[in-house]
């Protein structure tokens, strides 16, 4: 039975669903695409961002996986629908399980979405929010400088703590209580941002949430043959393979504290932009 599990994200946080996956689901083997060479996505345009998201897709297809994970919240609110309408492979994006599980902790009804500015333009989280409870009140803040301190390695620190202070006070004011950190590289500033935000405010990491709709889809659907391609890996026993289109100076580190582990079995590849 084909057990690999495919992922893409637009750099390297979609590592933390990879960390979370490995250790849920450790009979599976992953491949993972970092678009690191296009990093942020959040800044693209949603047409942009779709094209991004379809060349992503169909890099991972000759892996032949049971599944597609969209690791990218900004792909997941903005083109996650079309991927599925475009594409046979079943799709897992982030928005609905970090929606689930905000559900389940807001005790007030009173609910923040950080993200990034196109993820948060779209209004996608604070729609499907409301469509489950209109009552619900939904504060978006969008967050850019978040991705550079995280790929630049300050996770702390007077700089981080002025960003953080900056970006999230107008949610502590509206008295949120439970945030959604809407991008693969905030929960990396969680502890931070919990410090600010305080201790009863309940923190939402859908890299976590994810691995049970992971699990739910791949239960739900026969295992199909491994396509022979020639793709470098697709056959490998290798239960982690990575593949970045761009090698950054800090690409190492920062995979590091992603993964939890040092990164092996790295190619840099490009991607086929037709």
């Amino acid at each position: 039975m084909n057990d690999l599990i495919g992922v893409f994200d637009s750099g390297l946080g979609g590592l933390t669903v990879v960390y979370n996956i490995q250790r849920a689901l450790p009979k599976n083997r992953v491949v993972y695409l970092g678009d690191t060479a296009r990093l942020p996505y959040g800044t693209k345009s949603p047409e942009t961002v779709n094209l991004f998201a379809r060349q992503d897709t169909r890099f991972l297809l000759p892996f032949a996986p049971r599944l597609i994970v969209v690791a990218c919240h900004t792909v997941s609110a903005l083109a996650l629908k079309n991927l599925k309408r475009d594409f046979l492979t079943s799709f897992v994006g982030m928005l609905e399980p970090g929606v689930r599980a905000a559900l389940k902790e807001t005790r007030h009804g009173r609910i923040g979405v950080i993200g990034t500015s196109a993820t948060v333009k779209s209004g996608a989280y604070a729609r499907e929010l409301t469509r489950r409870n209109p009552r619900l009140k939904v504060f978006s803040q969008a967050c850019p400088l978040f991705v550079p301190l995280v790929e630049e390695g300050f996770l702390s620190g007077p700089v981080t703590e002025q960003v953080i202070a900056q970006y999230l006070a107008p949610l502590k004011r509206k008295k949120v209580d439970t945030v959604i950190l809407g991008c693969t590289h905030y929960p990396m500033l969680k502890r931070e941002i919990g410090r600010f935000l305080g201790d009863g405010v309940a923190l939402i990491d859908p890299s976590e949430a994810v691995v049970e709709d992971i699990r739910l889809n791949l239960a739900g659907q026969p295992g199909r043959p491994v396509r022979t391609t020639g793709a470098a890996g697709t056959r490998s026993g290798r239960k982690l393979q990575i593949y970045l289109t761009d090698l950054t100076p800090n690409f190492r580190r920062v995979a590091k504290a992603f993964l939890g582990k040092p990164i092996l079995n790295l190619r840099k590849v490009g991607i086929d932009e037709n």
